[in-house]
């Protein structure tokens, strides 16, 4: 009896170290495969976004052994941040969900909070650098951002940065303007504007001569990867976002990105509100162009 349970006992042992060394060879290869930096992803979603909106490509980014989530920002309609979640120092590869609680306060709002997000998270948790991604009026916020305050000393620097179906110049909607003050409108219309030799748009809504204004101050460091889509359905846009408008970009960054690539999704996957979920050319690009060696 004592026999029998004593090999009971070493047939335990012996499948126990087998499942930590499987775990620790798993480790290892995930290591190999992608970058491992304290730099922090913060994920900004868009008009009328919820945690739902970026929830996808976080726990895609997880699955694949890239990244981690640690902390989710909620910010109220007052500017207040609500933080959840652990920060640890040195944390491998680490992600962080930002939630506007007033989704509906448009680009202009969105990168005045995000501003104010950057400079807590330098001084709470002495962040040097950080990457972001935007989607929608997320993406033109995190744009933003990186003009305003991308390579300030009091702010983390602008290390990457992914936008996703970026509205920079022009919403496809009614012709009415959601936030006349900030000059938000929702005016462009498929086939209606066209980029010219140098990669300007011929018609330039507000929200495109607000970044112009910026773009000297785009941070040289930063690599950029814009994503946008083509439903093919000849509209030339997933949506709600025109082709026009979110290629737009370049003009804006490419005299001073460290680098800048484009990621074009085509099909019914192409859709405005499909980018960012369960969309695996998307979340392949991500995961690549974040954490890939």
């Amino acid at each position: 009896m004592k026999k029998w349970r004593l090999w009971v006992i070493g047939l335990f042992g012996t499948f126990c170290l087998a499942a930590l060394l499987l775990t620790w060879y798993q480790r290892q290869q995930q290591n190999a495969r992608y970058l491992s930096s304290p730099t922090p992803t913060v994920f900004v979603h868009g008009w009328r976004g919820t945690a739902h909106s970026t929830d996808q490509m976080i726990a895609a980014a997880e699955e694949a052994g890239a990244a981690k989530k640690v902390l989710t920002v909620t910010v109220n309609p007052q500017g207040k941040l609500i933080y959840s979640g652990y920060w640890r120092k040195n944390q491998r590869n680490p992600m962080i969900q930002v939630i506007f609680s007033n989704n509906r306060a448009g680009e202009v709002q969105y990168t005045r909070w995000l501003v104010k997000l950057m400079r807590d998270l330098k001084q709470r948790y002495q962040i040097k650098q950080v990457n972001l991604v935007g989607h929608s009026m997320g993406a033109y916020a995190v744009v933003a951002y990186g003009m305003q305050a991308g390579q300030r000393k009091d702010f983390p620097r602008l290390n990457k940065l992914i936008a996703i179906a970026g509205p920079f110049d022009g919403i496809v909607g009614h012709p009415v303007a959601i936030h006349p003050a900030d000059g938000t409108t929702w005016t462009d219309r498929p086939h209606q504007n066209k980029l010219l030799a140098d990669g300007s748009p011929l018609i330039v809504h507000p929200e495109y001569v607000r970044l112009e204004r910026l773009q000297q101050h785009f941070p040289r460091q930063t690599k950029v990867l814009n994503i946008y889509g083509d439903l093919q359905d000849g509209t030339a846009s997933d949506k709600v976002v025109t082709l026009v408008s979110a290629k737009s970009l370049r003009y804006l960054v490419v005299k001073r990105a460290a680098s800048y690539q484009t990621q074009k999704v085509n099909g019914p996957n192409a859709e405005h509100s499909r980018l960012h979920q369960n969309n695996p050319v998307v979340d392949g690009a991500l995961i690549s162009f974040l954490w890939g060696r």
